[in-house]
């Protein structure tokens, strides 16, 4: 059977941890507050084959910490030590008949003065992510990436998903978090599937 491999680029990541984290900042307690992930520029991108079911996705995100950053002011330290985290989440899942995906990853964080070596993000598989186009079908949402209209998918607030485990050095502590916000695909530039773009499913109006 051929394979039947759909090559995206991550558009747009507007997610947030609403509820952030505790740390141990030089022998004090303290709260991050809310934490921002957005797209560290472009090159974000990944593959659907609908043959398989399989997804891949690798997320460069800019991970962004303003309250903390203000709270570390306030106690006299240097402001740019909370400057944004620089890291790459592979994800890799499933795609369900309805579009629904189920992603689970890791990720990567570049060096940084507090959040560096030791600490460790994952994030768990949600129950089904959901498209925001909810009243298309699986084979509607698929036609409308094919011919390049973006489509996100929607976190699920209410579920904790991200595993967050900080060095000792922070506390050591360890953390489940909830993630709001949703994340955007769109059709790579190169025609996916080794096709062109006239070729592709027949797009369906609902």
């Amino acid at each position: 059977m051929e394979s039947q491999v759909f090559a995206f680029d991550v558009t747009g990541l507007d997610v947030a941890i609403e509820e952030g984290f505790k740390l141990n900042w030089q022998g004090r307690d303290i709260h991050s507050g809310r934490v921002v992930i957005t797209l560290q520029g472009p090159g974000s991108r990944g593959t659907i084959d609908y043959g398989s079911g399989a997804v891949k996705v690798d997320f460069n995100v800019r991970i962004e910490l303003p309250e903390l950053a203000e709270l570390l002011t306030d106690m006299g330290a240097d402001p740019e030590l909370a400057a944004p985290v620089i890291g790459t989440i592979h994800s890799e899942g499933v795609v369900f008949e309805d579009h629904c995906f189920r992603l689970a990853g890791k990720g990567a964080l570049a060096e940084h003065r507090i959040f560096g070596e030791g600490t460790s993000v994952e994030i768990l598989a949600p129950t089904r992510c959901k498209p925001d186009k909810v009243a298309l079908s699986g084979d509607q949402i698929r036609a409308a990436l094919w011919h390049g209209e973006p489509v996100s998918w929607n976190f699920n607030p209410a579920e904790k998903r991200v595993v967050l485990v900080l060095p000792q050095a922070l506390g050591g502590y360890s953390d489940t978090l909830c993630l709001s916000g949703s994340y955007t695909f769109t059709a790579a530039n190169a025609a996916p599937w080794g096709e062109s773009r006239e070729t592709a499913p027949q797009k369906v109006e609902a």
